[in-house]
């Protein structure tokens, strides 16, 4: 006897159409299961076997052989116990199965029948809705986190047993369901989570340091890489932080994506996230940490950060591998990573801020504080960052120490004022590149760095710069969508020689202010 149910796997942050097809025969009892499992699938032998029993029904004493296919597909996690259960019985004749086919299901059973919670549930969800199922049977600690997606019935079960009373009175399902969607929208399950915005701090919190302020918001404009060069004390720290009181909430499409990529590190999620992630990730971490990995693979902190802030302080305490293996999904804003043979993608679209020292002891160029390093060791600290990396940024900023009276009271502006600058950019910008198929500057392709640069006269500013400063490809692109955001924020249709200008102060800032002297 044959029978089949429809389950999911997860491949990246997306998730992928598993059949548990399952075969009862007579013959010595045996319970096996193929199709590439891992070692949590192989020990859900003896937890069907114990939650079959402990919730009424009777386990079959026959050759069970259970094939998770596509089995070129390697499957991971505790996904399988609740349809590898529901396949039983209904070839063993104790459940009916007159709808199982418009139906999916995914849950971890305990011995006892209760569902547990498991992760990526969103993707699952959304992957239901694409094949037409009707309904998706799911532990009902997830149900929060499936019910995020619409046009699909999602049935929440507590146990084994209640999932098969509901397979065998559809009508009853059927309002089930109904009295869940009244409870969901009730409880408002659709809000997004803003609870990091409590923690993010407030620029007018900040001494002083009003270029550095300037040159975060047009980063955090136009989603622009920038690095913070300055002694300690500068303020470095503090001012990285609250980049992300000033970067608009996420839109519905951003919100979904980055919610998915929580949803395969968390098990449980209850509320879409709304605000932009801000990941601080200590110069400690592993290199599967940083971009993601490991046995099972699981995303790092670059798409942990995705749609948001990555955030490295002390950036050359970081490990050189780890520096270099940032270069590609900066340009790339994809992480793709391979492992036995399977290739996986994770989304890693972030913002990233460098905060660095000039030197070892932290005070080289400073004009109070003699800086006790040599030429020598300061040119050995900076040879830790390739530069190939710094070309990757698009804005570079000294922040040297402020005095202690610097604060004046035209000098406060805070967080709420200037993320509504910011917001201001990111709508100019949307509806300006939609036609180029990006949503900020940073993103600018060749067809758009074209059209912002029609004139004569910035065509020859430009290139004059260029010569001038023996800058790269990349740096002019960089350039010019530095120029673009500038412009952006200003309110100007066009591209002006001053937002050239502007922009051209934090390619140069650094070489000025600290390497001029060495060599």
């Amino acid at each position: 006897m044959f029978f089949n149910i429809d389950s999911f796997s997860l491949s990246g942050i997306d998730a992928v159409k598993i059949k548990v097809e399952m075969n009862i025969s007579n013959g010595l009892p045996t319970f096996s299961i193929v199709g590439l499992p891992d070692k949590s699938i192989n020990e859900a032998k003896e937890r069907v076997r114990a939650s079959i029993i402990n919730s009424g029904f009777k386990f079959p004493q026959k050759k069970i052989i259970i094939n998770l296919s596509p089995a070129d597909i390697k499957k991971e996690g505790p996904y399988y116990d609740l349809p590898i259960a529901l396949c039983i019985l209904a070839l063993s004749n104790q459940l009916r199965h007159d709808y199982l086919h418009l139906s999916c299901f995914i849950g971890e059973l305990s011995l006892n029948g209760v569902l547990n919670p498991v992760k990526g549930i969103l993707s699952m969800a959304e992957k239901a809705r694409k094949i037409n199922k009707e309904y998706f049977f799911i532990p009902s600690s997830n149900f929060n986190e499936a019910s995020m997606i619409k046009d699909i019935k999602i049935i929440p079960c507590d146990n084994l047993e209640q999932c098969v009373f509901f397979l065998e009175n559809e009508k009853k399902t059927a309002s089930y369901f109904d009295e869940m969607n009244i409870l969901k929208n009730s409880e408002g399950n659709f809000h997004t989570d803003n609870t990091a915005t409590e923690e993010m701090g407030d620029f007018k919190e900040i001494n002083g340091q009003l270029r550095a302020k300037r040159a975060m918001e047009i980063a955090v404009s136009g989603f622009h890489n920038i690095l913070l060069v300055g002694p300690p004390g500068s303020g470095k720290s503090m001012l990285a932080k609250r980049s992300s009181s000033i970067i608009p909430a996420l839109d519905f499409k951003e919100s979904i994506e980055v919610t998915k990529i929580y949803s395969i590190y968390k098990k449980n999620i209850k509320k879409l996230i709304g605000e932009r992630p801000f990941r601080n990730p200590h110069h400690s971490v592993s290199l599967a940490g940083m971009i993601g990995g490991g046995s099972n693979i699981k995303p790092g902190e670059i798409s942990l950060a995705d749609r948001g802030i990555l955030f490295l302080d002390e950036f050359s305490e970081f490990g050189s591998k780890i520096i270099e293996a940032l270069r590609q999904p900066l340009e790339d804003k994809r992480i793709v990573i391979t492992r036995n043979g399977n290739t996986f993608k994770l989304p890693c679209f972030f913002m990233l801020i460098i905060a660095m020292n000039p030197c070892y002891c932290g005070f080289f160029k400073d004009k109070e504080i003699k800086c006790r390093c040599s030429l020598r060791e300061v040119e050995k600290y900076w040879r830790k960052v390739s530069g190939p990396m710094i070309d990757r940024i698009d804005i570079q900023v000294s922040m040297p120490r402020e005095k202690t009276n610097v604060y004046r009271e035209k000098d406060i502006e805070d967080s709420k004022t200037i993320r509504a600058r910011v917001g201001n950019a990111f709508e100019i910008q949307r509806k300006r590149n939609n036609s180029y198929n990006f949503d900020f500057n940073s993103q600018a392709n060749t067809a758009a760095l074209n059209h912002w640069i029609k004139s004569d006269s910035l065509k020859k500013l430009i290139s004059g710069y260029a010569r001038k400063l023996n800058l790269s490809a990349r740096q002019i692109s960089s350039l010019v969508k530095v120029s673009r955001t500038i412009a952006d924020i200003e309110g100007s249709g066009k591209i002006k020689e001053e937002h050239i200008t502007e922009a051209l102060q934090y390619k140069i800032m650094l070489s000025k202010t600290y390497f001029s002297n060495i060599n």
